[in-house]
């Protein structure tokens, strides 16, 4: 199976990264505060992938739409994918995705970022949306470097790993056998017909926390969905135990990155297949 480098070393000064998103942080500023629904519209959560994976984008975005399924509403709003897909590494990537976070944030309905699946695209995306306080969510990008980058917005629900064949890969191995994994796995392979990639249960993961905190943290206002971002943040950030198809999600304070905690591991290895991956039809 092709596997996506997510840890590969980052070397990039902090001149460099001021430099590209130079041009991005004015935009990015007026984008903070709140998020206003109007009655009607839906809520919109930007996707970021990568042109130099298109297979892993497939698979990320159709976990995004399976996490939507189960959840398809909130507080009376649908939910709307917005997807950009920069290059990870070909051209001028750092570049490109300055610019797609720049563009990402200048869209005042854009609630919060599931991505950038690949670290060294995170570099230059994260000040932007540090900057703007969007959350982000990355199921892929592992390198210990980018909590530094965005340290009040940026999430993840891969843990830290910095290259490819070290104690990642078998953390990864591990999850793809969980009962409630497999479960994962089955309901992918139903509903688009082929197996998923790996990481894609941890973008299932990473879209469900995302939903179940917009809805936690917002409020109706006479037909208009209220969100603040800071308090979005906030919460997705103090997430424990969220309980996801890659186990219970447990999330480090401090840098937004997920706890490896191999006791819940094993617990959830011994729990029974998780069915509850059908469509719901109703908002919790």
């Amino acid at each position: 199976m092709r596997r996506l480098r997510v840890g590969s070393l980052i070397v990039v000064t902090v001149a460099a990264i001021a430099c590209l998103v130079l041009g991005s942080t004015t935009a990015a500023a007026g984008a903070g505060g709140q998020v206003v629904i109007p009655r009607g519209e839906p809520v919109q959560l930007a996707f970021v992938g990568s042109s130099d994976f298109p297979d892993f984008t497939t698979n990320f975005r159709n976990a995004l739409r399976m996490a939507i399924e189960r959840h398809p509403t909130i507080r009376g709003h649908a939910i709307q994918i917005n997807e950009s897909d920069p290059a990870c590494f070909s051209g001028d990537f750092l570049a490109a995705n300055a610019a797609n976070a720049a563009a990402v944030v200048s869209n005042a309905q854009n609630t919060a970022v599931i991505g950038q699946i690949c670290s060294q695209a995170a570099v230059s995306a994260l000040p932007v949306y540090e900057t703007a306080g969007i959350v982000t969510i990355s199921g892929s990008a592992s390198n210990s470097s980018l909590p530094t980058l965005a340290p009040t917005v940026f999430n993840r629900t891969i843990v830290v790993s910095d290259a490819p064949g070290d104690a990642g890969d078998v953390w990864l191995a591990g999850l793809a056998t969980l009962p409630s994994d497999l479960a994962f796995q089955q309901a992918y392979q139903a509903e688009f017909g082929t197996p998923p990639l790996t990481f894609t249960d941890l973008y299932f993961d990473a879209a469900s926390l995302a939903l179940a905190r917009i809805k936690q943290t917002s409020r109706s206002e006479d037909g208009r969905l209220v969100i603040d971002r800071a308090a979005l943040a906030e919460a997705v950030r103090d997430t424990t135990d969220f309980n996801g198809v890659t186990c219970t999600v447990t999330l480090d304070p401090a840098t937004g990155n997920r706890v490896n905690d191999p006791a819940a591991l094993a617990r959830c290895a011994n729990q029974d297949e998780d069915d509850d991956l059908a469509p719901e039809t109703h908002d919790h």
